[in-house]
């Protein structure tokens, strides 16, 4: 269940990085109310609520809250704050190539996660398996 949770706000993060770039390329805004919008449009809980604070640390106690249920690993913690760090801080073009790039290390971790979504499923089938036929045997 962990690695699912992990993969799928992996997706949905990716679906974010897609609708925050059509935002940026076709919405007039300030980064705070295009990210917000991104953000519930993906269903992700980053959403940045005070525009009077910077952005990188809005950004930053937004991570930080992201739920241990989501089992993010490091990578994938290092590199939602590196996406914060540079949003708002470049121009169009700048902020356009950054995400593009943020969104090929992401297709990355999102691979990772779902090989090692597919070789666990395997190992826990295997043993749910080998636990039941032991218990068989035992009730023998």
């Amino acid at each position: 269940m962990r690695l699912k949770r992990r993969r799928d706000f992996l997706r949905k993060l990716r679906g974010f990085l897609s609708t925050l770039t059509t935002a940026l390329r076709y919405q007039s805004g300030d980064i705070y109310r295009l990210t917000a919008a991104s953000a519930r449009q993906a269903d992700l809980p980053l959403v940045p609520e005070n525009a009077d604070t910077p952005f990188m640390q809005e950004w930053e106690k937004l991570v930080s809250r992201l739920p241990r249920s989501f089992s993010l690993t490091e990578p994938d913690i290092a590199l939602l704050l590196r996406l914060g760090a540079q949003l708002g801080k470049t121009d169009l073009e700048g902020q356009l190539r950054h995400l593009a790039l943020t969104a090929t290390e992401l297709d990355a971790l999102i691979a990772e996660s779902e090989s090692l979504l597919s070789q666990r499923s395997k190992l826990y089938k295997t043993m749910g398996f080998f636990v039941g036929a032991s218990s068989a045997i035992l009730l023998m």
